[in-house]
């Protein structure tokens, strides 16, 4: 039980990230900056979960628009991005935000477009059929050639009187 209540505790202390210092109770600042970091949570989850490029060929799928935010919370969105008195903060922190977002989005398409590690497979498929295609050629001729020593070879062990009966000499 105490491991249980340890962790409601835990989780209850990590559910509030400190605000910053131009939030404040008395103007929607709070609203549109809670609301961003929701928002923020979905995104970076998206770009955690989507590993192609088609997957971000919009970007309301991974960034956040201060127009979204606004009609979110029934503010006008002049308002809230120009005319009040918070709205250089929030741009500030909207931009910063949308930042982190993008550089997330980039790293997860490099990582994907790297190949990942096949373990001691230095060659790729490619590399690899090719390869097998050509020594699988090589084994016909091999064995062909194989087959021709050992004619050869068993013609040349038989006796004269044999070699004359069937011609061969």
């Amino acid at each position: 039980m105490d491991y249980l209540k340890n962790r409601v505790e835990e989780a209850a202390s990590q559910q509030e990230p400190e605000r910053p210092d131009w939030v404040s109770d008395r103007n929607a600042s709070l609203k549109a900056w809670q609301y961003v970091e929701e928002l923020k949570k979905e995104k970076s989850l998206y770009v955690k979960r989507h590993h192609k490029v088609t997957d971000y060929l919009t970007q309301k799928t991974y960034q956040i628009k201060g127009s979204d935010v606004a009609s979110a919370l029934g503010i006008n969105r002049a308002s809230l991005m120009n005319t009040s008195s918070y709205s250089p903060h929030f741009k500030k922190y909207l931009d910063s935000v949308n930042a982190e977002l993008s550089a997330a989005k980039e790293a997860k398409i490099l990582k994907a477009r790297k190949p990942s590690s096949r373990g001691s497979i230095r060659n790729s498929k490619d590399e690899l059929v090719r390869a097998n295609s050509e020594l699988k050629k090589r084994v016909v001729e091999l064995e062909a050639q194989k087959t021709e020593e050992l004619v050869r070879y068993a013609f040349d062990q038989l006796p004269l009187p044999v070699k004359k009966k069937l011609g061969i000499d």
